[in-house]
């Protein structure tokens, strides 16, 4: 008899979905959240039941994420930090340090055998946050994969600590010549500076997991190693790493 569950992460955009069976990932789906994340969960879920030829009553739901309390008939619901910690090490195992930056918030986690033994947020600020890069690729006309890839060389620091008052300084710098090249280098520093200040108030020891769709930047994992002076690991299922840990609890004794 095989055992199979099911996983979603339903984040402030971003909400994504895992069907595993016998401790392997089977399917994976990630839609934007919307203004609806009750509905987007639900399509989600139905996705994964039918790709999977599975019914809904031979497995189990468990939510987790922003939006966890709205995902119709979940069986579950945990915390991020604790699916994102059990998820981490599923993808990484012996990981000690997680890093997620998500779409509100920025998140640290000392892991411990599949654990959060302690954590910091940073959720006061969108400029910490993929929400800010989002913003800035949108300013200039780039996509999120596009600002990843062409930031490289110059860097144009950005000095403001809010992300509205950091959007008006992006706009200031284009007006005055500056190079997208450069903004976007300098986009990509601060929020790396930003994230190893956070890490600094915690027991920061590799191996380091970065998880979350900003994972697959590799110019912001290069920029977080320049800071943390330890390697940066990832994975290809890096953003499904809390929708993982979800999976996993939700079928543990």
């Amino acid at each position: 008899m095989t055992s199979a569950s099911i996983g979603i992460d339903c984040g402030s955009t971003v909400c994504k979905g895992v069907l595993m069976q016998d401790g392997a990932v089977v399917l994976t789906l990630d839609m934007p959240t919307g203004w609806n994340p009750r509905e987007t969960s639900a399509d989600i879920v139905r996705f994964l039941l039918e790709k999977g030829a599975r019914s809904r009553a031979e497995l189990t739901v468990t939510a987790t994420g922003y939006g966890r309390a709205l995902v119709p008939d979940a069986d579950k619901r945990i915390t991020e930090i604790t699916c994102h910690a059990r998820g981490a090490e599923f993808l990484r195992h012996g990981v000690r340090t997680v890093i997620d930056i998500g779409g509100q918030d920025s998140k640290v986690i000392a892991v411990r055998e599949g654990r959060a033994s302690a954590f910091q947020m940073n959720d006061k600020c969108a400029a910490g946050t993929g929400r800010f890069l989002e913003m800035t690729a949108g300013r200039l006309s780039w996509t999120l994969e596009e600002l990843g890839r062409l930031s490289a060389g110059e860097v144009c620091p950005i000095n403001s600590m809010c992300a509205v008052f950091a959007d008006s300084e992006i706009v200031s710098l284009l007006a005055s010549g500056r190079s997208r090249q450069a903004i976007a280098g300098g986009v990509i520093a601060s929020i790396a500076s930003r994230t190893a200040a956070i890490a600094a108030k915690i027991d920061l020891q590799a191996p380091v997991l970065m998880t979350g769709g900003l994972a697959s930047l590799d110019a912001l994992a290069l920029a977080l190693e320049a800071r943390l002076n330890m390697p940066i690991e990832t994975s290809p299922l890096s953003r499904f790493a809390g929708a993982i840990g979800a999976a996993l609890l939700g079928t543990a004794d």
